[in-house]
């Protein structure tokens, strides 16, 4: 039986652009013995899709010595016939170096080459997706990433209501995410034209939702910010009619599922992280002279890629696909 080691992407939507590369080595290798390492978010996000895998939680960034606590890690892992690391750092090629696997995948970058034994070049502009299904060509599987994918539970049951899911967050940065009022404004539209509206979001955007909730005061609004674990993010996602969101994870799994959307990119490259494959998904970007800046903040000052934004062009998307007002 092969054993193949898998060093995730620590964060959400990277993790889950990495379902095409994942769902195909699956499929080359049905009877392999899995092992995935990474972030609590990684592991829950494909904890479902592994049943019969092995999920280890990397926290050596927490340890007081960190490179001790790879070696411990490695050490505990053992060796594999295949390993691959997903992440681009260091730190990352070095665990799969002492693990003694004797095939180690990934990226040139930072040094590292000489811990890996197939270190690709890292191409530009190429999306996420497709630059992780790369790492398959040492094995010979080369061509385009097919669709993410995710499992979920869905409810079958028939919605009273149209039902949209609105995320006001994005990591990395405050540079990402669209205007608080703009988002009121769309919610207090869709509310008013029978929708149910559903908050979503992680801690970081508890504060913010509930800014928005207590604004509305709607009897058909929803706000689940900060209440749902990964799985059930993922399954009251697999339930919207429509998802409006910041680029983000939250976004990247509506893609997975196949979920109608409106995804608003401003200081983030599209050409690198926009919804892969996903068949009705609308991109609202107005493109600015000084985008994708990716920075965490503006640089300028002004935020004009997101605050430039109207809510109208977000609601009149979400009248065509809800087929509303």
């Amino acid at each position: 039986m092969t054993k193949i080691l898998v060093r995730l992407p620590t964060w959400l939507g990277d993790a889950v652009m990495a379902s095409p590369f994942l769902a195909t080595l699956r499929a080359r290798f049905a009877d392999a013995q899995f092992c995935f390492v990474g972030s609590s978010v990684a592991i829950a996000l494909f904890a479902r899709d592994f049943p019969h895998a092995r999920f280890v939680l990397d926290n050596t960034k927490q340890q007081k010595v960190r490179l001790l606590g790879i070696a411990n890690l490695a050490k505990e892992l053992g060796s594999f016939d295949i390993a691959f690391t997903l992440q681009n750092n260091f730190l990352s090629a070095l665990l799969l170096f002492l693990t003694r696997s004797p095939v180690r995948i990934g990226y040139a970058n930072e040094m590292r080459s000489f811990l890996l034994t197939d270190s690709l070049p890292k191409q530009k502009n190429l999306h996420q997706a497709q630059r992780y299904y790369e790492l398959l060509r040492p094995l010979g599987i080369s061509g385009e990433a097919p669709t993410l994918a995710l499992f979920a539970q869905r409810d079958g049951a028939p919605h009273a209501r149209k039902r949209v899911g609105i995320n006001t967050g994005g990591a990395f940065g405050s540079a990402k995410r669209w205007g608080k009022q703009q988002f009121v404004a769309t919610a207090q539209a869709l509310l008013a034209s029978g929708c149910e509206v559903i908050l979503l979001g992680g801690a970081d955007d508890v504060a913010t939702n509930a800014a928005i909730e207590s604004e509305l005061g709607h009897a058909n609004l929803r706000n689940l910010t900060g209440k749902t674990s990964i799985e059930q993010l993922i399954d009251t996602i697999a339930g919207l009619d429509l998802f409006i969101t910041n680029d983000s994870g939250p976004m990247h799994i509506a893609a997975a599922l196949q979920i109608p959307l409106i995804a608003l990119f401003g200081p983030t490259d599209y050409r690198e992280t926009s919804p892969w494959k996903a068949q009705n998904a609308f991109l609202l970007s107005l493109n600015l002279p000084c985008a994708p800046c990716k920075k965490r903040t503006c640089p300028l000052g002004h935020h004009a890629c997101m605050e430039n934004l109207q809510a109208n062009e977000v609601l009149a998307h979400a009248s065509q696909i809800l087929d509303l007002f």
